[in-house]
């Protein structure tokens, strides 16, 4: 009798095997300590998504690309995803947000010198006497025309901040955590002659897009917020948020 159950078990795994892991392709960029290459774990936001897709049976593949081009490889449905990504009203014709991943502080950071000016804005048009560095395809684009200011735009942070540090512009828009990684790491010894202006240009919230065209997409959205919502409760998560000295607000 107890072999007959054995075979009967032995019959069901053959006829229904265990459901496996599914890879999905996702895209991203240089954003550290956020999203990165080049450390272990590829960054504290990607270390939240790999963790919600585990919770959902699949294996993220992570390609990394410019932060333009992941974006069109996301409307075009070329892939599934992208992140992390701002919420912007443009933006959200093209493709699909999930809930809050993590949030981002962006601050305009100023390279001080002898001639530096005391710059103070209530307002974006208060900046208009000045020249400010951007990142094409960022959130802050549409602002920025709106309010007339003088912008100069790069294809990466990286470049635009070499502007910044060579007096080619007054002011850049970055990540406040994000840009004095940037700094520390390009710019050393030149530490104490970077600032950021005492107000905040913008507080968001940072989200996977999803592509609209791509199968599934609805159905993997709802999954994944699903997802996020569960591990947000898990001791992994926290791991994560003490892993990388971050509060889990």
């Amino acid at each position: 009798m107890k072999n007959k159950w054995l075979y009967l078990l032995l019959f069901i795994f053959l006829i229904f095997p265990a459901a496996q892991a599914e890879n999905i392709k996702i895209v991203t960029g240089e954003w550290a300590p956020f999203t990165s290459e080049k450390v272990e774990g590829y960054g504290f936001i990607t270390e939240i998504v790999s963790l919600a897709l585990k919770n959902m049976g699949i294996i993220p593949e992570y390609e990394f690309h410019k932060w333009n081009r992941c974006y069109s490889m996301v409307k075009r449905g070329d892939v599934l995803a992208a992140f992390p990504y701002s919420y912007t009203e443009e933006r959200a014709e093209d493709v699909f947000f999930s809930d809050t991943i993590g949030k981002s502080r962006t601050m305009f950071f100023q390279y001080q010198s002898q001639l530096s000016p005391e710059i103070k804005y209530n307002i974006l048009e208060d900046l208009k006497p000045y020249k400010i560095g951007g990142v094409k395809g960022y959130f802050y684009e549409k602002d920025f025309k709106e309010s007339g200011l003088n912008v100069s735009y790069t294809s990466d942070e990286t470049s635009a901040l070499k502007k910044l540090e060579a007096g080619r512009i007054d002011l850049l828009p970055l990540n406040e955590i994000v840009g004095w990684e940037l700094i520390k790491k390009h710019y050393p010894e030149k530490i104490n002659k970077f600032k950021t202006l005492e107000k905040p240009y913008n507080v968001d919230n940072l989200m996977l897009i999803v592509s609209r065209k791509f199968p599934g997409s609805s159905n993997f959205l709802n999954n994944f917020n699903n997802s996020l919502n569960q591990i947000k409760t898990k001791n992994e998560y926290s791991g994560i948020l003490i892993k990388y000295r971050l509060n889990n607000d």
